[in-house]
């Protein structure tokens, strides 16, 4: 494995759509507010080399299209999913002069619809996921689709002609501060961005590894919702951990780890997917590096 090192990278936060809660759902203080908005979050990643690189793409244009009949809708209403046509993933990476085309590499955590809800709009990117992740797409029936929250409706046609899958037997131990997480993959053979391992919410989750200005960030995707859970011990309530949890004791495992990761690098950032506060931090240090429909 190279030196984990790597070229500068460029990172910036998106942010396509919503959802909502209730604290007492994930055992979160009451005080916290009702309902809890839990923002569809996904990062651009601007690499020297490969360029333009997307790790997930929040809801888009074909989940809004979805979530307005069926079982999708009831989906929309259960957990108060929204997302405007104004912040879509290819609206905002616009306003930052990027096409759709322009994206030449998307990372996909799992196929939730808030993490692939926009996959649609990037034809021309070749795609990474787990090899178990899409193991579950292609051979889960109508009802194991339904409880795994896949929407094949969402998927291109010829995903899989582009789609580069991360096999264990592939991953390699990681070295230093990542150490911690077991084998890994080096995406682009350079040392500046590792995919990592993160079950525990969903079959085949992964996350993300890189450094911006020397600081390490790890993109955690769904491996936890919100920071206050890294910790609190308890769990979310049941029928959470039946609807969003596929395997309680990885995912307990995780969040421990990432609990030890933070304590023992304080200067780190730890950005879950649909951290409203984590996000509003980022937005205060780095005003420049957020993708959002405003107002």
């Amino acid at each position: 494995m190279p030196p984990e090192a790597g070229p500068p990278l460029r990172i910036s936060l998106g942010v396509s759509g919503s959802s909502h809660a209730h604290p007492f759902h994930l055992r979160l203080d009451r005080s916290l507010g009702v309902p809890l908005e839990f923002p569809a979050g996904w990062a651009l990643i601007e690499h020297p080399r490969e360029g333009a690189i997307l790790f997930d793409c929040g809801y888009g244009a074909a989940a809004r299209t979805a979530m307005q009949r069926g079982a999708r809708r009831i989906y929309r209403h259960a957990i108060g999913a929204c997302c405007a046509p104004r912040s879509d993933p290819s609206q905002l990476l616009a306003a930052r002069g990027l096409q759709s085309t322009d994206i030449r590499h998307v990372v996909l955590s799992h196929f939730h619809p808030d993490h692939v809800g926009g996959l649609r709009e990037f034809p021309q990117a070749r795609c990474v996921a787990h090899a178990d992740a899409w193991r579950q797409v292609r051979s889960g029936g109508r009802f194991n689709h339904m409880h795994a929250q896949v929407w094949r409706e969402l998927l291109p046609e010829d995903l899989e002609q582009r789609l580069d899958l991360l096999h264990a037997a592939a991953a390699r131990p990681l070295d230093g501060d990542l150490a911690m997480f077991g084998p890994g993959w080096d995406l682009f053979g350079d040392g500046s961005v590792f995919a990592l391992e993160l079950p525990g919410h969903a079959v085949g989750q992964v996350g993300l590894a890189l450094r911006l200005d020397g600081r390490r960030v790890l993109l955690v995707a769904d491996a936890f919702w919100r920071r206050e859970q890294i910790d609190d011990a308890r769990m979310p309530r049941w029928w959470v951990r039946v609807l969003a949890m596929k395997d309680r004791h990885a995912y307990q495992r995780v969040l421990r780890m990432l609990r030890r990761f933070r304590d023992d690098n304080p200067d780190a950032w730890i950005i879950p997917a649909h951290c409203a506060a984590t996000l509003a931090d980022w937005r205060r240090q780095y005003p420049d590096a957020v993708l959002e429909a405003r107002g």
